[in-house]
């Protein structure tokens, strides 16, 4: 029988599969609206190789309607992404719940079904049209069309070609469609390891705690994350992973331990010193290995506006107090 790790490795490809569909959706909405626009782009380049000396950019009339059909698509785009969320985070739901209730049935004599994820929906405050995650949503449009107007800007003062301007256009469109990306992974995730947790909760005792679990190995975990694993959490304690944070909650049942054989620092002290200097950075490794700082410091919180306190790894210079 595969073990509970094993388990929630293959439980994590299929969170990948969701992912990437939802990625693609994404992409696919952004890359249409960006189309609709490729002719106010290349109208707006024309126009640049045509100013004087004593010109400014702000004036063309290319450039009002470039940043004026610029926001409209960009609102268009943003009510899409909004049901593309939507949809992400309640799918993500009802597979945290499958998942959940699975590690927990391997471990015991089955038959535990869990929440329903009708029920789940109504836990998740953050999912309200009128919450925080929304209010970030709706400043997408403004904070895109003034990265463009920047890049434009910033190009012709600069004196750069307008070809090179257009593709800085591009670039700064590039930065809207990062931001969505980032946005939608975090909360798939994010809802897929809360539903985990509510699951845990629904146990009747039998799932006393939580086990910070991340795919060592992988060239994307940070040492936060590392640092993170297979510590023990109480149920009442969110996994408050960084943003596109793929790390899971196990269930800690008393009676069979810490499913997690090996924690992280123990992995990483495994590791030859010029794979650990790698993944921790030479600056971190140096001062890690004079005493400056332990494994454990690597991980730290910080305030988020949408999903509270986060993990993320702690910058080298408070590691050592510079």
């Amino acid at each position: 029988m595969a073990t509970i790790t094993q388990t929630a490795l293959r439980q994590r490809n299929e969170l990948a599969s969701i992912d990437e569909a939802n990625f693609r959706l994404i992409e696919d909405a952004y890359a249409l609206m960006y189309e609709r626009l490729q002719g106010d782009v290349d109208a707006l380049t024309l126009a640049i190789e045509s100013m004087e000396e004593g010109d400014s950019v702000e004036d063309l009339p290319q450039y009002r309607r470039l940043t004026r059909n610029a926001e409209k698509e960009l609102d268009k785009f943003t009510t899409v992404l909004e049901t593309i969320l939507g949809a992400s985070a309640l799918a993500a739901l009802t597979l945290g719940l499958e998942h959940s209730a699975e590690l927990v049935n391997l471990s015991t004599a089955g038959g535990f079904v869990g929440l329903e994820p009708a029920f789940m929906r109504t836990l998740l405050n953050y999912l309200e049209p009128g919450g925080k995650l929304y209010s970030r949503l709706s400043e997408l449009t403004g904070l895109a069309v003034q990265n463009v107007v920047d890049a434009i800007i910033e190009g012709v003062k600069a004196g750069k070609n307008p070809r090179v301007i257009a593709s800085l256009i591009q670039d700064a469109f590039g930065g809207g469609l990062t931001d969505a990306l980032r946005m939608m992974r975090t909360l798939q995730l994010y809802s897929y390891r809360e539903a985990a947790r509510a699951n845990y909760l629904e146990t009747n005792g039998i799932v006393t705690a939580w086990v910070w679990f991340a795919e060592l190995g992988d060239p994307d975990t940070c040492m936060s994350c590392i640092a993170q694993h297979g510590t023990i959490h109480p149920l009442e304690e969110t996994l408050n992973d960084h943003h596109n944070g793929r790390c899971a909650p196990l269930p800690y049942i008393p009676e069979f331990g810490n499913p997690v054989e090996q924690t992280g620092e123990d992995w990483f002290n495994s590791l030859s010193p010029a794979q650990q200097a790698s993944m921790m950075g030479q600056g971190k490794f140096d001062a890690w290995k004079a005493g400056q700082f332990t494994f454990d410091k690597l991980s730290r919180e910080v305030e988020n506006d949408i999903y509270g306190l986060m993990r993320s790894e702690t910058p080298l210079k408070d590691l050592v107090n510079e």
